[in-house]
């Protein structure tokens, strides 16, 4: 009788050994993305591990290559409120040209249960890699806001105070007011404007920004200030400069009274019309919002706009009370949008010297060519 051990068949044993082969490859696998891209997320099992390990190792060079926006600096990058993880990194792959390994990498780092809706601003020379960790974590969200048509420089200034960028209300005031020569260097002006020794009050062009966290106090303003030096130069592309006897920066200052003094759109060319009539006959402009804002904040009404005005306010003799200065203000008084600086650089013709509100609740004027024809426009 034959006491000897069988042998394991062969086939055993050769399977044996490419499963210790497979745990040792795997291992190296595991290792080798740990060292480049981290642990897998805490939230994420053995099993999800082991399935995207094999597909990052293989992609790990493709996901360590930076990647140019020339000409721009900058990219940004929209998470929506109804998308989906998957759907998120296959436009991300797609929109920045990466390996479809970001997605791989998203779930294996457990981002895809934790992404945030909103903007980011993805930096040029970002690997896939930190494209992902940026998008993930919603601290580097965007800041978004509106700077209103018709705000005063201290009405962005308490925005500021809001957002929470690094640096203050008060820092911005200063650096606005009084702009540093380096500053004006980042903006492209058009020919004939210069801003030095000039506060940028009226230069601030409304709308929505989106701006990264980081955002350094010379960023947030100069993105707005220079919107508004394209719409400038957009708007003097069809400008007839011969014989005007206004300069750019004067017509800021009236583009910002016209802001102020309507909110309808269409009749800005008008009421500019009544502002250049006056000032071509030396006749003083007598406009409310200047007095409002040479007066300045309001404790009563909690407002930069003091509304009603008295007759000693009108009486006041600051240098912004266009009823005891005659010609314009020493700057503007608001920062107006693209509309009332077209109606600034393009006003209406007409003979017009005044106007008034409607009296239907409207928010428009009826404009007249005397005194006489103006009082009559007074409601009863």
């Amino acid at each position: 009788m034959n006491n000897k051990a069988k042998r394991p068949p062969l086939f055993l044993i050769f399977f044996f050994l490419i499963a210790i082969g497979l745990v040792v490859f795997m291992m190296f696998v595991v290792q080798s993305n740990a060292r480049v891209i981290g642990s897998p997320g805490k939230n994420v099992n053995l099993l999800i591990n082991l399935r995207y390990s094999f597909h990052l190792w293989r992609n790990l060079d493709e996901l360590q290559e930076s990647k140019d926006f020339d000409p721009m600096m900058e990219k940004k990058f929209v998470i929506g409120y109804d998308e989906r993880a998957y759907q998120v990194c296959d436009r991300l792959s797609l929109e920045f040209q990466v390996s479809s390994a970001v997605c791989e990498y998203m779930i294996y780092k457990g981002y895809d249960r934790t992404l945030s809706p909103g903007t980011y601003t993805v930096p040029t020379g970002s690997t896939p890699i930190q494209m992902v960790d940026l998008i993930s974590d919603n601290r580097n969200r965007d800041f978004q806001f509106t700077i209103f048509a018709g705000w005063r420089m201290e009405e962005i200034a308490a925005l500021v105070d809001q957002l929470g960028f690094g640096f203050t209300g008060e820092q911005f005031l200063e650096q606005a007011r009084n702009p540093s020569p380096d500053l004006l260097t980042q903006i492209t002006m058009p020919e004939g404007l210069n801003l030095e020794n000039k506060s940028l009050e009226g230069y601030f062009l409304p709308g929505s920004y989106s701006m990264k966290p980081s955002t350094t106090l010379q960023e947030f303003i100069c993105e707005p200030v220079q919107k508004t030096m394209d719409e400038i130069q957009v708007v003097l592309e069809s400008f007839d400069s011969a014989g005007s006897f206004y300069d750019i920066h004067q017509r800021m200052i009236i583009a910002s009274i016209i802001q102020r003094e309507t909110l309808d759109e269409a009749e800005m060319p008008l009421i500019a019309s009544v502002f250049y009539n006056r000032l071509n006959i030396g006749m003083k402009l007598e406009t409310d919002p200047t007095v409002q804002y040479g007066l300045g904040y309001d404790q009563a009404s909690m407002s930069w706009w003091k509304t009603p005005l008295t007759y000693s306010d009108l009486e006041s003799t600051s240098g912004y009370n266009t009823y005891y200065i005659s010609g314009l203000p020493p700057g503007p008084i608001s920062n107006p949008g693209k509309e009332a600086i077209f109606a600034a650089f393009h006003p209406d013709q007409s003979n017009y010297l005044f106007f008034r509100a409607k009296c239907d609740g409207s928010l428009t004027h009826n404009f007249a060519e005397t005194y006489e024809e103006h009082l009559a426009n007074g409601c009863n």
